[in-house]
């Protein structure tokens, strides 16, 4: 009779030991439920992405790219796979998607930037510093950067890179100039002779010579244009053929 008093109460505090447990578990179980609902609400649904970085390529053209629908969960979202549906696009140099809690997707690009129009065999082809084809039309609206005149490209597409090194010189000289110097200029020539002559909006006639000390010629238009601010009208060319430029005023006539 002894043994069996001494052990019920044993047996009683083993099922107050279970009954606690089980209270735990469906605490943690009503919790985890709870915050399933709460991930899968509508709360958590993107009202608003963000497009940074983006100039040439429209907010609607990033979200095609993307694959990204006007409304998604932002747990569901894998940044890897739409950062690397931006990539494929040769428009995009580098993208980065970033998740801003509760509901915001950031989505910053960084695009390749045109720099040059050239001729092909059925019209025209945008190229950026690389000689990739960004753009191909028959003919050109708008001309936002500089025409390369003196060469022709043949049969080349978009996604193709330009092979022509006297192309490519000019390219290069391009890319080193700013954006706002860019498009300033309306053409550069390229002689028979592998002379470059650049020419401005305002017709005035910039002589860049041979393809060498490319990165100093970029470095000598760029200052040179800012500086004489509107004396452009009076100037007749600008020679940077040697390593001190030489600025070519307009004669005006005497008056007798």
């Amino acid at each position: 009779m002894d043994t069996w008093q001494e052990e019920q109460p044993r047996q009683q505090g083993g099922r107050k030991v279970s009954a606690r447990t089980l209270a735990v578990m469906l605490v943690v179980l009503a919790a985890a439920i709870a915050a399933f609902l709460f991930v899968n609400s509508a709360y958590f649904t993107v009202g608003d992405i963000v497009v940074d970085g983006n100039k040439y390529i429209t907010r609607e053209d990033i979200f095609g790219i993307a694959g990204i629908p006007s409304e998604i969960n932002i747990f569901r979202l894998n940044t890897g796979t739409i950062q690397k549906r931006l990539l494929r696009d040769l428009r995009i140099d580098a993208a980065e998607v970033t998740r801003q809690l509760p509901a915001t997707i950031v989505i910053s690009v960084s695009e390749r930037q045109p720099v040059a129009w050239v001729a092909c065999s059925y019209g025209f082809v945008q190229l950026d510093k690389q000689g990739i084809v960004m753009t191909a039309v028959k003919n050109i609206k708008k001309l936002d950067v500089p025409l390369i005149t003196g060469v022709r490209l043949g049969t080349i597409y978009i996604g193709d890179t330009a092979s022509l090194p006297a192309a490519k010189n000019v390219l290069a000289y391009l890319a080193d100039l700013d954006e706002a110097t860019l498009g300033k200029l309306s053409e550069v020539n390229i002689k028979t002779n592998g002379d470059l002559v650049a020419y401005t909006l305002q017709a005035v006639t910039i002589r860049l010579g041979q393809p060498d000390r490319l990165p100093d010629k970029a470095k000598l238009t760029r200052e040179i244009l800012e500086n004489i601010g509107d004396k452009k009208a009076v100037i007749e060319y600008i020679d940077l053929n040697y390593a001190s430029p030489y600025i070519k005023f307009k004669q005006t006539p005497r008056k007798e």
